[in-house]
């Protein structure tokens, strides 16, 4: 690839960082446009992430499927991240296939195989938000299994416990120690911008207040 092609994603990455999308968008949109097959991708997580265009994200991703076959950027396959779309476009239907669909290409049919904490806490925050707690706290429990300091997966399994005051303060005390311990979601980008429901401790000390 040509290198004036490839810095131009590059020098739109400090206007992402500083939330500046109308100038690091046009850099971006030059980069598909020189190579679609290894840009558009990214340009998709970039507005799924960044700049919350999610109707956009999903059209992208839905090229990029077509296009580059790979179907993983930045670590996540693109139905992972059709799904964060979906979630936050509240078509939970849509967004419940596409994080199974996720686990589908992570696992490729082999149960054994550990599927990613954050496929597994959205997975949670889907059925969470359908309202079938159920499922959500199967997919919850398994996602604390593989990193119990998770903070935002402690607060969706004590809002499910909301009925039982001792489970849902503990799991509310546990998430404020561990955002206080620096826990995360661990992904990259996390510093420069809030994943789809990502919780703050602000809100989770609320919700102790509430416990008391």
């Amino acid at each position: 690839m040509p290198q004036h092609r490839k810095s131009l994603s590059t020098k739109s990455l400090p206007y992402i960082k500083n939330g500046d999308y109308g100038s690091a968008f046009p850099l971006e949109d030059k980069a598909v446009q020189y190579d679609p097959e290894r840009w558009v991708s990214y340009r998709a997580f970039l507005k799924c992430i960044f700049s919350k265009d999610y109707k956009g994200a999903i059209i992208d991703f839905d090229l990029a499927q077509k296009i580059a076959p790979h179907i993983f950027v930045m670590d996540h396959s693109y139905s992972f991240y059709k799904g964060l779309c979906y979630l936050e476009l509240k078509n939970l239907k849509k967004a419940e296939q596409n994080f199974l669909e996720d686990i589908k290409i992570q696992t490729k049919g082999d149960s054994i195989k550990n599927i990613h904490y954050n496929t597994l806490l959205y997975c949670g925050i889907v059925y969470y938000e359908m309202k079938n707690y159920k499922k959500a706290e199967i997919y919850l429990k398994k996602c604390l299994r593989q990193f119990p300091q998770f903070p935002d997966t402690n607060f969706y399994l004590a809002m499910i416990n909301k009925d039982t005051a001792k489970e849902y303060k503990s799991y509310l005390e546990i998430a404020k120690k561990s955002f206080e311990e620096g826990y995360k979601q661990n992904e990259d980008n996390e510093a420069y911008a809030y994943y789809p429901h990502q919780i703050t401790l602000h809100e989770v000390i609320q919700e102790l207040e509430k416990a008391k």
